[in-house]
């Protein structure tokens, strides 16, 4: 029987965690490569990737590294406690959040979805795919949403979102909505854990909704959504402290101008920077300062917290930034960036 923040549950599937964490391709090995195909086999031959050196071009590879991702969650939640089952799936749910909401804003607008784009379908346990796979799935928004009524986990995000745009009329308010409903899948996952594993897996997980809060906010200014409704979207992530009373007010105050909204915020996150003279600088060091506490983060939790879903969270995030530097050197080789170029998209690891 699984104990709720009992260390001893967690035994068993540590040893898989700290392999994955000693098999990661570091950024080093990755820059003495160019991105090339030739180079790309190479790299991957003497790592856990090493059968998709058979794939026959980069796009197979990418979705082979995109296919292996998703078998590391679901191999991983076949031995996790059932207290932290939801965190690990999240990692791989949040893409299907992610492209609901991009099928559902290309719907919006009239336009054809295109399913390559689509990394989740890729994941054994995707609704997404079953989704799509009905006959006029793709026919409209509305039609989108009556075949995914059966499937409570994608119709519940793209409904709340799509109610959102049919006040606004914007369909740029469906990528909005993902920052926030990422956010919540989160939050509501760690309300599962016990409070002393709660605390340990805030350090990886709550930089991360800092940043999308964050990011969600100025956006909110930028497609003027109103702060009653904003209030009631944000008001579902209960996590990482965050004083939504304050936030709400420094909102309602400064929306109407998004800078000084985004200079509002500059301290009001514990874990991440909201700086630069530029609405462009200040996005860029949102995400880049979130992602990088993340890292930081999860690399210490094998120091100092090696029996809780903290290490669940910490080895996955991990795969999450080997899987985007493996990706962005499989684009470089398509679109033929030079080495310098490809090297600024890749996250130290």
């Amino acid at each position: 029987m699984n104990l709720l923040g009992d260390p001893s549950s967690y035994a068993q599937i540590v040893p898989k965690l700290r392999y994955l964490k000693s098999s990661l391709i570091s950024t080093k090995r990755l820059k003495e490569i160019s991105p090339s195909l030739s180079d790309i086999y190479v790299a991957l031959r003497d790592t856990k990737y090493r059968s998709l050196t058979e794939a026959k071009s980069a796009e197979d590879i990418e979705k082979g590294l995109i296919r292996e991702f998703y078998k590391l969650v679901d191999s991983i939640s076949k031995y996790v406690p059932k207290d932290a089952l939801e965190l690990t799936q999240s990692f791989a749910i949040e893409d299907e959040i992610n492209d609901s909401l991009l099928v559902a804003k290309n719907l919006a607008e009239g336009r054809q979805v295109d399913k390559d784009n689509l990394a989740s379908l890729l994941w054994e346990h995707s609704y997404l795919d079953k989704i799509l796979a009905e006959p006029d799935s793709l026919a409209g928004l509305q039609m989108f949403l009556e075949v995914s009524l059966r499937y409570k986990r994608v119709y519940n995000i793209v409904n709340e979102a799509s109610s959102i745009y049919n006040e606004t009329k914007n369909p740029n308010v469906f990528p909005w909505y993902s920052l926030m409903a990422t956010s919540q899948l989160y939050s509501n996952a760690m309300k599962k854990l016990s409070s002393i594993d709660r605390d340990y897996t805030k350090k990886i997980i709550c930089p991360m909704i800092e940043g999308r809060m964050a990011l969600g906010l100025i956006q909110s200014s930028m497609l003027k959504i109103p702060a009653k409704t904003l209030e009631l979207v944000l008001g579902n992530v209960n996590a990482c402290n965050i004083s939504w009373n304050d936030l709400f007010a420094i909102y309602e105050r400064e929306s109407g101008d998004t800078m000084a909204l985004a200079s509002s915020l500059k301290n009001f996150f514990k874990h991440i920077s909201v700086e630069g003279k530029s609405l462009e600088e200040i996005i860029d060091s949102i995400r880049v300062s979130s992602i990088m506490v993340s890292k930081k983060n999860s690399e210490a939790t094998f120091k100092y917290y090696p029996f809780t879903p903290a290490l669940i969270a910490a080895t996955l995030m991990l795969l999450k930034i080997e899987m985007h530097n493996l990706r962005s050197i499989i684009m470089s080789s398509l679109i033929k960036l030079s080495k310098e170029e490809y090297e600024s998209l890749l996250i130290e690891l």
